[in-house]
């Protein structure tokens, strides 16, 4: 029963990241744009400053690892994460409303809270993965606890979008101070409730902290990533699948009310029948098919579905059948979901109790940056081709879509490639394991 409301109680850190992340993404957006009259580009730098730091994930995740807090690795960065990042999106949203020009004080004094927004976030969610990867055994617990709280990210990111649109209504600078500032203590208190106790305290950690300890962060960036092939090639992989998988993200809306003539709330419906589809399939993945198919076999299928989907999806704009779109667009959701679920899998399968805290952020920036260069291609590619074929948008959107085919065909091939177990860091493991192993025979 306490091991149960530990594991329900260990939500709240996913949780209290979402609530931070309204705030940060949609809040901030839609306060620059509609409220400030900011460009959508403007808007849109500030919002990909978190994203530009992504490449810290590395170094946080070898903080962790090799200095402990109080003795502990996990749980103290969780905390300190989450109140980073709920610090400076609040700040930002501050600042935002008080800042009247874009060359000011107060619009880097944005920029500065948008930067640590961005690396708290990065330190709360990579060591919470870890920290995934040091509680759970390896294998099927491992996956399915991996998925099962990105599920309770996603529904607190439609309810907590939900609740806080209301807490906005009617709309005043005053009102959205108030409501920034009760979401991020609110964040910062789950993230507390929710890590306490959490962390394994063991024989074994400690002595892996130890072993992690031994070499700088120099040294083992060049030896267990830069020079690992798998590790290499793990990076490639989310990175090409994040892009196959997301850059219809900022083209589907549009896609929909260019060549279907659908309006803003039938557009937004399509994302919302993605999200759906994406969040129904890594919940199956998590409870059953992941430990029933296997992490490959889950990806594959995904994929499969997806590049198959993607002609489907130009086809129904050929023949102008919106609801034919709409079934493809559950499907897509459904594809996705499943290779996202199998990845996070690989991901928290590709660690070791020596380096979790490293390999998980070598799976975060691959996925950041995968979702950037998504966001950037696929807005260069529509525009680029609606300038060679005279606003033909069928023919610009669907191009777009036969590349995320395209990428992802290689994606399915390549995942063959993938041996985790001779990674650098697995084989570090194993060797430590084994010297353990020969010191408690001998003694």
């Amino acid at each position: 029963m306490k091991n149960a409301f530990n594991l329900i109680r260990l939500g709240g850190a996913p949780l209290s990241l979402t609530l931070i992340s309204i705030l940060a993404g949609s809040v901030i957006n839609r306060v620059m744009v509609v409220e400030l009259g900011l460009p959508e580009t403007l808007a849109g730098l500030f919002l990909a400053v978190p994203l530009l730091v992504a490449p810290i994930r590395i170094w946080l995740g070898h903080l962790s690892d090799t200095r402990p807090l109080s003795g502990l690795r996990r749980e103290p960065y969780i905390v300190i994460g989450a109140i980073l990042s709920g610090l400076g999106a609040a700040m930002s949203v501050v600042l935002v409303l008080n800042t009247t020009s874009l060359v000011s004080i107060g619009a880097l004094a944005t920029l500065v809270a948008l930067v640590v927004y961005g690396v708290g976030k990065n330190l709360a969610n990579n060591t919470f993965q870890a920290l995934l990867a040091d509680k759970f055994a390896p294998g099927a617990p491992r996956a399915r606890a991996a998925n099962l709280y990105e599920v309770v990210k996603m529904v607190g990111l439609i309810a907590g979008a939900g609740i806080v649109g209301k807490a906005l209504q009617p709309y005043s600078a005053e009102r959205l101070t108030a409501v920034v500032v009760t979401v991020g203590v609110l964040a910062a208190v789950l993230s507390i409730l929710a890590a306490i106790r959490q962390e394994p305290r063991t024989e074994a950690v400690r002595k892996a902290t130890q072993e992690a300890q031994s070499a700088s962060f120099g040294e083992t960036f060049r030896t267990v990533l830069w020079n690992d092939p798998m590790v290499r090639l793990f990076f490639f992989i989310v990175t090409l699948t994040l892009l196959g998988t997301q850059m219809q993200d900022v083209l589907l809306e549009p896609y929909g009310g260019l060549v279907f003539g659908l309006d803003v709330g039938q557009t937004t419906q399509l994302t919302m029948f993605w999200g759906l589809g994406t969040l129904l399939s890594i919940l199956l993945a998590g409870i059953f098919l992941l430990k029933l198919l296997g992490l490959q076999r889950v990806f594959r299928i995904g994929l499969g579905v997806v590049i198959l989907l993607f002609p489907g999806i130009v086809l129904a704009g050929a023949l102008q059948n919106a609801n034919l779109l709409r079934l493809f667009v559950v499907g897509l959701g459904l594809g996705t979901g499943l290779s996202a679920a199998s990845l996070l899998a690989y991901t928290v399968e590709f660690t070791t109790l020596k380096r979790a805290g490293l390999m998980v952020g070598v799976w975060g920036v691959g996925h950041q940056l995968g979702r950037a260069l998504a966001s950037m291609i696929g807005g260069a590619l529509v525009d680029g081709m609606q300038a060679l074929t005279n606003n033909n948008h069928l023919v610009a959107y669907g191009t777009a879509f036969m590349l995320e085919a395209v990428l992802l065909v290689g994606a399915f091939i390549v995942i063959d490639k993938l041996d985790m177990t001779a990674s650098q860091a697995a084989q570090e493991s194993e060797l430590i394991a084994t010297g353990n192993t020969a010191v408690a025979a001998t003694d």
